[in-house]
């Protein structure tokens, strides 16, 4: 646990630094004070339409951190633009529960019946694990050049569904076990990356999409812990493989979910982006927004 430490101390630091703690207070200047390419693209877009006297443009900065969940930038939203932040979390919130949850408890189950692998050798499906995570994503690096996002969450997500019901099936046997163990670390590898990406494609969001997505995933890794850890204590070692089949077929069937509600979706058109996380255009009517 403490080597995830200085990630939430250097999101407090930036947030400090960009005076978004409300009782604490900065007094150094904000590291980006106004979106400065906006500016000057409104600039450069005001200048070749019109030679009028330039009005004054307004800061943009970051403003309230809680700016982006205020009621009126969703009047006029479709019902779908809902259902993708939905079913995206809940998507994360399996897979990244999945994660924790199996890399926590998958020691306990090595060296209980009816593997009764050695407390040694099974401090090892740990680090294989992560290991293959760490591999995963090095190898996702040039596949996501050549593959799309939605494609690559399919594979992942096929591929723990897969992996948990050959775990189910050769249950018996240790060499399988260290087998799925490193299947499933390097199909978990890309998922959240995968999704955030697959979502950007469907939103094309900035800001508060990236929280929906992130505070889901966080949530799925605390609570699903906690429940596979309570059914062990009740059930025994083999509901360690039961729950992770659960939660990758839960997964899959958000993945469809998600597939569906691309589809209601409306596409935005090339030059205007209809989330609404972003400003509209200069001299266009404001979308999603009053």
């Amino acid at each position: 646990m403490e080597v995830l430490l200085p990630v939430p101390f250097a999101v407090f630091l930036l947030l400090y630094k960009e005076r978004l703690v409300p009782c604490c207070q900065s007094s150094s200047p904000p590291l980006l004070p106004a979106d400065e390419l906006a500016l000057e693209t409104r600039a450069a877009d005001k200048d070749d339409s019109s030679t009028s006297s330039p009005k004054i443009q307004p800061e943009i900065g970051h403003g309230d951190i809680f700016g982006c969940c205020q009621s009126k930038n969703f009047r006029g939203v479709p019902c779908s633009y809902f259902a993708v932040h939905v079913t995206g979390a809940l998507l994360l919130f399996m897979t990244d529960g999945i994660m924790g949850e199996y890399s926590g408890f998958v020691y306990s189950y090595a060296v209980e019946e009816p593997l009764s692998v050695g407390h040694k050798m099974a401090g090892y499906l740990p680090s294989l694990f992560w290991g293959f995570i760490t591999m995963g994503r090095l190898i996702s690096i040039p596949v996501s050049y050549r593959m799309k996002p939605a494609t690559m969450v399919f594979i992942n997500v096929v591929g723990v569904l897969v992996t948990f019901f050959l775990l189910l099936i050769f249950s018996y046997s240790v060499v399988f076990l260290f087998v799925g163990t490193a299947s499933l670390g390097l199909f978990l590898s890309s998922t959240f990356p995968s999704v955030l990406a697959y979502t950007e494609d469907i939103l094309q969001y900035k800001g508060c999409a990236t929280t929906v997505l992130v505070t889901g995933a966080g949530l799925g890794e605390m609570v699903l812990q906690l429940l596979v850890g309570s059914i062990i204590h009740d059930q025994g070692s083999y509901s360690f493989l039961v729950c992770g089949t659960i939660f990758g077929a839960l997964a899959f069937i958000f993945y469809v979910f998600l597939l569906f509600f691309h589809r209601m979706h409306p596409q935005p058109q090339s030059d205007m982006d209809l989330s609404p996380d972003k400003s509209p255009p200069m001299g266009e009517p404001e979308l999603y927004q009053s």
